[in-house]
């Protein structure tokens, strides 16, 4: 392969491979919407507003149980990011994709959150909990 070739492969290879961040970045949702779930809250409601519940079980005291998982993106804000991370693709011919998509892989992570609704008698929320789950599973910050 001639010299040229080399450098044609090259810059074809790190045009493919710029703006991956970027593209990730902008295509991410915004966070979930829960602003008004909580005590009281209809049990009706809150499957409207958060979907089909992965677990539903009763309690120790009869009480009714579900248990929702669901993603919840960032806020459209942070979007904004994108200005630095094509500052730093011009900047460094496309290398900083090396660290910027791995990190908008990782880092940047629609978070995945957790949430307990246990219902009273006339089926409205009792007891709301809301965890955000790290990458383990464990309990992290809250959503």
């Amino acid at each position: 392969m001639g010299r040229s070739t080399v450098m044609l492969v090259l810059l074809s290879l790190m045009l493919v491979q710029s703006a991956c961040s970027i593209a990730w970045a902008l295509k991410q949702p915004p966070p979930k919407d829960i602003g008004g779930i909580g005590i009281g809250s209809p049990r009706e409601h809150v499957i409207g507003r958060l979907g089909i519940p992965k677990l539903s079980e009763t309690d120790p005291q009869g009480r009714k149980q579900d248990m929702f998982e669901f993603q919840s993106g960032m806020h459209q804000l942070s979007k904004l990011r994108v200005i630095p991370y094509l500052g730093a693709d011009l900047f460094t011919l496309g290398l900083a994709e090396i660290i910027l998509w791995p990190m908008e892989l990782t880092v940047m992570k629609d978070a995945t959150c957790q949430a307990l609704a246990t219902y009273d008698s006339s089926q409205n929320v009792q007891i709301w909990r809301l965890n955000k789950l790290n990458q383990s599973g464990l309990e992290a910050q809250g959503c």
